[in-house]
């Protein structure tokens, strides 16, 4: 999979060097943390005794190097002040023990039930194998599914024949829905699990260029590319035409 560059590449760059030690999650998580503080109106973060406050936009997108000390937007400094840690672990024991607890947490809230998720229904895991992945080749398949039976005992086999009886239920990337729109940015790790062409007139397709994850759901922002613009524009037409048809209907019932 061709992947364009995005914003936060080079924080990724950092991600891949745990990655082998967390759960996918962890990934998901990230991104929706650095979206969040993208759109923050009010990002004043104690990063020190003279703390400062930073821009409300585009700061992110800024030049930044992670492994930097002297820079104050340091991404770890961000991403840990946003999770409520002080610090990431790597420890790959570490990891699985605290997916292993089963008690009410503060932090990490539903990475233990994710994980559950991709154990007994989805798979969802995010590898970099291929030859000309840009990241840490680390973060392997048989890694993660080794956690499904380090957490839950659950074994490779099952893990596979209960990601089949999921696509065997919903339908897989043909589920003969209607009135569904999937909407993916290509840059999304997932969208390839998706359904990212149009399989009829109930079930339209819209692939977005150099999106990411949930973008097009995130508030508009002047830096939004002319793509996500777009994007955005046809899926509000779609909405609006679905639900003139169910005014339509109820009218019609009415009668």
């Amino acid at each position: 999979m061709a992947i364009e560059p995005v914003p936060w590449l080079g924080p990724l760059l950092l991600v891949s060097l745990w990655a082998s030690s967390a759960p996918a999650s962890l990934l998901r998580r990230l991104g929706e943390h650095i979206l969040r503080f993208q759109e923050s109106s009010a990002l004043g973060l104690g990063l020190g005794p003279d703390s400062v406050t930073l821009p409300k936009e585009g700061w992110l997108e800024q030049p930044l190097d992670p492994f930097n000390a002297s820079d104050r937007r340091s991404f770890l400094q961000v991403v840990t002040h946003s999770l409520g840690q002080k610090c990431l672990s790597i420890s790959r024991a570490e990891t699985v023990a605290q997916l292993r607890v089963t008690e009410i947490q503060v932090s990490s809230v539903g990475d233990r039930q994710w994980l559950y998720q991709t154990c007994t229904e989805f798979g969802y895991y995010v590898t970099c194998e291929v030859p000309g992945c840009p990241f840490s080749q680390l973060p392997a398949l048989p890694s993660e599914l080794e956690l499904c039976e380090q957490v839950f005992g659950l074994s490779t086999s099952s893990v596979a024949q209960a990601v089949a009886q999921t696509n065997s239920y919903y339908g897989g990337q043909t589920p003969g829905a209607t009135q569904v729109l999937f909407v993916n940015g290509d840059a999304d790790p997932w969208h390839v699990l998706s359904v990212t062409q149009t399989l009829g007139p109930s079930e339209p397709a819209l692939l977005i260029p150099s999106a990411s994850h949930c973008l097009d759901m995130a508030p508009e922002r002047p830096s939004d590319s002319p793509s996500l613009r777009l994007a955005r524009q046809k899926i509000s037409q779609q909405l609006q035409t679905w639900l003139g048809l169910a005014k339509e209907s109820q009218v019609r019932g009415a009668v």
